[in-house]
């Protein structure tokens, strides 16, 4: 071991420093990814169901706010950043 070094110990628990997340919003604080699950489309207005909440434009989610609602995307801001959130694709495709 090394001696004269007065660095503290390394954290096992936290990723390599090249790994760790770029956009966190707060120094240790990860950013977790929000899912979209759902778009529903009415007359009175579109809705999304993200991580089990569903949202109107305007409303707020872990700590991201709904911007706008289209047929497959919802754009939210979080965190001073815009960003998509997409429906995944359908695992069944409809026949030839």
């Amino acid at each position: 071991m090394a001696q004269g070094t007065s660095a503290a110990p390394l954290d096992p628990t936290q990723p390599p420093a090249n790994r760790a997340p770029a956009s966190a919003a707060v120094p240790g604080e990860q950013v977790r990814p929000l899912v979209l699950q759902e778009i529903l489309r009415a007359p009175r207005g579109s809705r999304a169901v993200i991580d089990g909440q569903t949202l109107r434009v305007g409303e707020s989610h872990a700590d991201a706010r709904v911007m706008s609602i289209d047929s497959q995307t919802v754009l939210i801001e979080r965190h001073g950043k815009r960003e998509y959130l997409r429906l995944a694709k359908p695992v069944l495709q409809p026949s030839r």
